[in-house]
């Protein structure tokens, strides 16, 4: 019997994949849903590849910007910022957190701007932070500008770095 119009196991693999590739997969009592599908957003095709993050990323978490009156806060993973404007500057508090199980340095570079024509960077540098605590500090960002500060300023975490 010739082996020659048999599919070898890698053939039958391969198509196999194919197959499920342009099916796609889902659950049967889901897929004719029409409350399902009225609510699913649609997806986007992308020409890209995507490749499977590895076991040991994590994501980049988002920043959260909430208000406290004239204060703007703004908390990136375990990092908060808070800047309320006055007449001289605008006073920024870095309160960040060691979530680690040993000491540890904690490196924050805050950006605050209006926006449009001004910004100013200032890094925070928090030595031998003890596991579980939280360090804070203040400092008057904007004393030198020499327009109207923002009665909302934009607040940039630009980095955060444990070292």
């Amino acid at each position: 019997m010739p082996t020659r119009n048999m599919l070898h196991p890698t053939r039958w693999g391969a198509a196999l994949l194919v197959t499920v590739l342009l099916t796609g997969c889902s659950s049967s009592d889901n897929s004719n849903s029409p409350s399902t599908s009225s609510h699913a957003p649609p997806t986007r095709q992308s020409s890209t590849p995507s490749t499977p993050a590895s076991p040991d990323a994590s994501p980049k978490p988002s920043p959260v910007i909430s208000y406290l009156g004239k204060t703007k806060i703004v908390t990136l993973g375990d990092t908060e910022i808070r800047a309320t404007p006055n007449k001289i500057g605008i006073n920024v508090a870095c309160n960040t957190t060691n979530t680690t199980k040993r000491t540890r340095n904690i490196k924050v570079a805050v950006s605050v701007g209006n926006g449009t024509d001004w910004v100013t960077t200032n890094h925070f540098d928090f030595q031998q932070v003890p596991a579980g605590q939280t360090a804070s500090e203040t400092t008057l960002m904007g004393a030198s500008f020499e327009g109207d500060l923002p009665d909302d300023p934009k607040i940039y975490i630009d980095s955060v770095m444990y070292y």
